[in-house]
C-alpha cells in the first residue's frame, strides 16, 4: 500500500483536475457504513476512468449523536477540496455544508464495497456522465480557469 498524506485538508492534496476526489464514510475502509456527522473515518480515492488511487484517510473519534452541531466542524474542514462524499445517511445541515464547500454528499444503503462503487464512478467516467459528474467536473475546470483570469488582471510591478 503506498504511503497516504497526512493532511489537514484533502484540498492540500495535489490532484489532476481529471480525477474524481471522493470521500467514503467507512469504519474498515472496505465498505460504506457509517452516518456522515457520527462517521469515525474517511478514505479518499483520486479517481479516474482507468486508477483509483487512495490519497488520504483520517479517523475521528467516536461522538455523541445528537444536540452536538460542533462534531460536523473538522469533518467539515478536513473534507474540504472533496467532488463527493458517500455515507450511509447525511442530516440536513452537514447536506447543506458539504454543498456549500462543493462535495456533493451521496447516501448509499446497505454498506455497499467501496470498490463496486469506485468500479461504478469508473464506468460512469469513461461512459455516458451522470448530470451530477458533469456538473462536478466543469466546476473542477472553471475553477482552475478562473484562478488564471484572475492573476492575468492583477498589477504587476516589475
Amino acid at each position: 500500500m503506498s504511503q497516504l498524506a497526512d493532511v489537514n485538508s484533502v484540498a492540500e492534496l495535489e490532484v489532476d483536475d481529471n480525477k474524481l476526489i471522493v470521500a467514503f464514510a467507512s469504519s474498515d475502509g472496505e465498505i460504506v457504513n457509517q452516518h456522515f456527522g457520527s462517521s469515525q473515518g474517511f478514505h479518499v480515492y483520486g479517481i479516474d476512468g482507468s486508477t483509483a488511487k487512495p490519497l488520504a484517510v483520517k479517523s475521528f473519534g467516536k461522538e455523541l449523536r445528537d444536540g452536538n452541531e460542533d462534531k460536523l466542524k473538522p469533518k467539515l474542514a478536513w473534507l474540504t477540496g472533496c467532488d463527493m462524499v458517500y455515507c450511509g445517511s447525511v442530516g440536513g445541515s452537514a447536506t447543506n455544508e458539504l454543498i456549500k464547500l462543493g462535495a456533493h454528499p451521496v447516501i448509499v444503503k446497505g454498506g455497499p464495497d467501496i470498490e463496486e462503487i469506485i468500479t461504478e464512478l469508473q464506468q460512469e467516467i469513461t461512459g455516458t456522465l451522470s448530470p451530477l459528474l458533469e456538473r462536478i467536473f466543469k466546476q473542477k475546470t472553471a475553477k482552475d480557469n478562473s484562478r488564471f483570469e484572475k492573476m492575468a488582471e492583477e498589477e504587476w510591478d516589475e
